[in-house]
């Protein structure tokens, strides 16, 4: 019982050191930008957001939370609205202003990562695989931890150390950032995702929460769920479905969330076209298995990719965007998709 105590105590020294340690490389710095991957998800939102609480907090150095790309996500949207993440986008943005730059949920190396040229970079703070380059980027402080469910239970650790009292916005934000990467608590999750969820539940404001989780659809929503229900192909134990062209790149991950409820699916992937960019996501539903390394098969080093556990997601750049282009691209994906899955030889469903 001793040896057990002795251990649990210098895992919450440790704990504690990494968010001073982090806190001492802002020390003396002006003004902070806060960096999120492009299209920010749930998790990427809260992470900064409690991020900024902790700098502005701990050092009173004002801090901006900036952004690339687009929210489509109803929920993401809703999330914003409500919670106030007064998040500015990366073109609206002067860089020469800020002299700290830290990047939360993503690291350098990702494709859908662009970070401001000429910034020192003093902090990374993630829960992802690392890419395959971009370390050679010299990086001040890093907290990756592939065994976290989600970066905003990072944050929000770091503030637990600190003993600091989370006001209701940040821990709503923090809460809803960890209940999407991790489906509740039913996936990729550890002790301090777990130990995160339950002090945030005590502080998060449940109305505010309730308002993000279900808001209001328009019918083009149902409409694009409806034209792809007709393209779902079944190959013994992985479920496929291409949108096509979409006005809505999120909504390839929302059927992928969906689509993996299917009885006997074992892998679901899907894919869709969105302003020259095919965007694929992929679901598994046994906690054995490695959405990162199976994207590293499909994709083979085409685009860019990242995964943890049995959710994953990439991104591939198209020169010609065609129909024609598009086919050839997703035979080909499908290819790599079936033999990586042993399902080569068998022949397709559909959902009727």
């Amino acid at each position: 019982m001793r040896a057990a105590g002795v251990k649990a105590m210098s895992l919450a020294v440790h704990s504690r050191s990494r968010v001073r340690e982090f806190l001492r490389v802002l020390e003396g710095r002006k003004r902070v930008l806060v960096l999120s991957h492009n299209n920010p998800d749930p998790d990427s939102m809260g992470g900064a957001f409690g991020l900024r609480f902790l700098i502005e907090k701990a050092l009173e150095i004002p801090t901006s939370f900036g952004y690339r790309g687009n929210i489509f996500r109803a929920e993401n949207l809703e999330m914003v609205r409500s919670l106030g993440l007064g998040m500015v986008k990366a073109s609206e943005l002067d860089f020469g202003r800020f002299d700290s730059l830290v990047v939360v949920d993503t690291q350098p190396g990702f494709g859908h990562t662009v970070l401001p040229a000429g910034m020192s970079l003093d902090g990374v703070i993630d829960h992802h695989v690392p890419p395959k380059e971009g370390n050679e980027i010299e990086v001040r402080f890093s907290d990756v931890r592939t065994d976290i469910g989600a970066t905003c239970s990072i944050v929000t650790e770091y503030l637990m150390d600190l003993d600091y009292e989370i006001p209701p916005r940040v821990a709503t934000a923090l809460l809803y950032g960890i209940r999407t990467d991790t489906a509740d608590l039913s996936r990729n999750t550890g002790p301090i995702d777990e130990k995160a969820y339950l002090h945030l539940m005590l502080r998060a404001d449940r109305k505010a929460l309730a308002r993000i989780s279900r808001p209001s659809l328009p019918k083009d929503y149902f409409r694009a769920f409806r034209k792809a229900m007709n393209g779902v192909r079944i190959y013994g134990k992985v479920v496929v479905c291409s949108l096509g062209e979409t006005e809505n790149p999120e909504i390839v991950a929302e059927l992928a969330d969906l689509l993996l409820r299917l009885q006997d699916a074992e892998w679901v992937v899907t894919g869709g076209l969105y302003e020259g960019t095919y965007y694929i996501s992929v679901r598994a539903k046994t906690w054995t298995s490695d959405a990162w390394h199976l994207l590293s098969e499909v994709l083979r080093d085409e685009g860019s990719f990242g995964g943890h556990g049995t959710v994953g997601g990439g991104s591939i750049p198209l020169a010609d965007d065609s129909p024609r282009g598009l086919r050839r691209l997703e035979r080909r994906l499908m290819k790599n998709l079936l033999e990586a899955l042993g399902e080569s030889q068998t022949a397709p469903t559909n959902l009727n």
